[in-house]
């Protein structure tokens, strides 16, 4: 049998390759160095640019993490041409979803089985992604490949079809409740037979696909954490180093696999400025003298070490006084912004001085140390403030939720685009969505299995959306970001389709739908907008060449 095949390699693979010791203390790498074996067509990383053949690559793209779960061949292409003709040019899958025990789901659906703990790759399903990859070089789309999701809940068996939300695909703690059942989510990263069968899977469909040319790059995790989905336990020994080790060993791994392309961790983008680093971050490149540019998709200057906290303080007591500032100007009114609701004005300090989640390691994940390892080629955050906090805003500032909302997503985008600048690496926005009014009772957070709806009095309208996600494109261009993906693709007029299916059970000819489905034309033009922004980078200011 073919897999069982695959499997023997890999554990020779395994045996073989020299691995990569954790790194225990500072190191430092060149990031102008080309980070690129040569070979036309592919994809790289050179200094804070993606490049292909010497020729800047900016991209705006789209997640459809459910497209290898379609009814068959047609639906796919279907789908590539609609993400073609929005000039979106790369797409962002999950190559991966594991079945455990006995399955009468299509072959081509999962890449997987666990059976009696027992690890088997399916070649169907790596087929699949193969022919992804074909249909999508034919429309000059690059696929990034996520291999992993740091989100797998246990699914009830009367919930909705495996494949339909993006959290049931199994994961992380496929390999630890399989191995070791009851364990804790964090044995993902720590544990060495958890581990050898991640690499097992990883030497199952990497070699297969290292040679095409379509593949953007490889995800080793969407959105890894110490913290798994509800009802998963933690240790409470996960740290950000855990998984920063994790990310570069894990990365080295895959460059042995595949030298041809690019490795990103697909990490939140979460901070921790008060720890203790594994890498430290390059010399700032010389200071060019000569004719000034424009500064339209240029990186800020503004800072070349990492995030530290009396920074993030500095950037509160900025944003305090221009609440300041506006509520003066408009003394004591409830006034209406953007046709949402306006706080009364009361005071402008924050109601702690603790920084939160996403400054202080808490979620284990450190992105400023993670993407300076030297085997991670470019850096990765995302935005979804219905799951997540981020913002500096001050409370009681004066505006409206929806425009705190807007603010909290231009003041995270600026300072990611700073990291990417400090560090030397490409930048993507690698998901971003805000669930709106039409998506409100489908809303069914990462973590868990159950639909959350979110009131129309607090949903934002699709006008507010739209205006949300322009804002936020624009910014990510005005920083310089190399990439922009959108999260999620939203697809109609799908074939109808066996049980297999999420086409048949679920959705009745639509893509799936976890409040972030983007099936309106108008945010659509929206990407497309951005797409074209991102490609109007490419010109007499890069080094293109014929």
């Amino acid at each position: 049998m073919r897999s069982a095949s695959l499997f023997t390699a890999g554990l020779l693979a395994l045996s073989t390759v020299v691995a990569t010791s954790s790194p225990t203390r500072v190191q430092q790498r060149n990031p102008q160095s080309k980070r690129w074996n040569g070979t036309p067509g592919f994809v790289y990383a050179e200094g804070e640019k993606f490049k292909v053949d010497g020729r800047d690559f900016y991209f705006a793209g789209t997640t459809a993490y459910w497209l290898t779960q379609v009814h068959g061949n047609d639906d796919i292409k279907k789908t590539l041409d609609d993400i073609a003709a929005h000039k979106l040019a790369v797409v962002r899958i999950w190559g991966f979803r594991e079945v455990v025990g006995a399955t009468n789901d299509d072959p081509a659906t999962y890449t997987q089985q666990w059976v009696n703990g027992e690890q088997k790759c399916n070649q169907h399903g790596i087929d699949r992604i193969k022919f992804i990859l074909d249909e999508a070089q034919k429309r000059g789309i690059y696929v990034q490949i996520s291999l992993t999701n740091n989100w797998s809940p246990d699914f009830p068996a009367n919930g909705k079809h495996p494949g339909s939300l993006s959290n049931s695909y199994g994961g992380m703690d496929t390999y630890v409740q399989q191995i070791h059942p009851g364990g804790d989510h964090d044995l993902f990263y720590t544990d060495d037979a958890v581990k050898d069968a991640y690499k097992k899977w990883l030497n199952c469909i990497i070699p297969q696909l290292a040679s095409h040319k379509a593949v953007f790059a490889w995800e080793l995790a969407n959105d890894p954490r110490c913290q798994g989905a509800k009802g998963r336990t933690t240790s409470g020994s996960c740290k950000t180093h855990t998984i920063t080790r994790w990310t570069a060993d894990t990365a080295d791994f895959v460059k042995s696999l595949d030298p041809y392309h690019m490795v990103s961790s697909g990490d939140g983008g979460f901070y921790c400025t008060d720890c203790p680093k594994l890498f430290s971050l390059p010399p700032p490149p010389p200071t060019v003298s000569g004719g000034s540019q424009s500064n339209v998709g240029k990186r800020s200057k503004k800072r070349t070490g990492y995030l530290t906290t009396p920074m993030v303080r500095e950037r509160i007591k900025a944003r305090e006084k221009a609440a300041y500032r506006a509520a003066r100007n408009a003394p004591g009114a409830k006034k209406a912004i953007r046709g949402g609701w306006a706080a009364p004005v009361t005071s402008f300090k924050r109601q702690s001085s603790e920084l939160g989640s996403s400054f202080d390691g808490s979620f284990g994940v450190d992105t400023e140390d993670i993407v300076s390892a030297p085997s991670v080629d470019f850096g990765s955050f995302q935005f979804f403030p219905d799951q997540n906090v981020y913002g500096l805003e001050p409370s009681g500032n004066g505006l409206s939720s929806f425009d705190n909302v807007v603010q909290q997503g231009l003041d995270w985008i600026q300072l990611q685009g700073e990291t990417g600048n400090a560090v030397g690496k490409p930048t993507t926005l690698n998901g971003f969505g805000i669930v709106s009014q039409p998506n409100a009772n489908t809303f069914t957070p990462f973590s868990s299995t159950t639909p959350t709806p979110i009131g129309n009095d607090v949903a934002p309208t699709e006008e507010q959306q739209v205006d949300a996600y322009k804002q936020w494109i624009a910014q990510a261009n005005q920083v310089g970001l190399t990439g922009i993906t959108q999260y999620q693709w939203g697809q109609t007029n799908l074939a109808s389709a066996p049980a297999s299916s999420v086409t048949s059970r679920d959705l009745q000819g639509t893509s799936p739908n976890d409040g972030y489905s983007a099936y309106s034309e108008a945010i659509k033009e929206v990407l497309t907008k951005g797409a074209e922004a991102q490609q109007g980078r490419i010109g007499p200011g890069s080094d293109q060449t014929a």
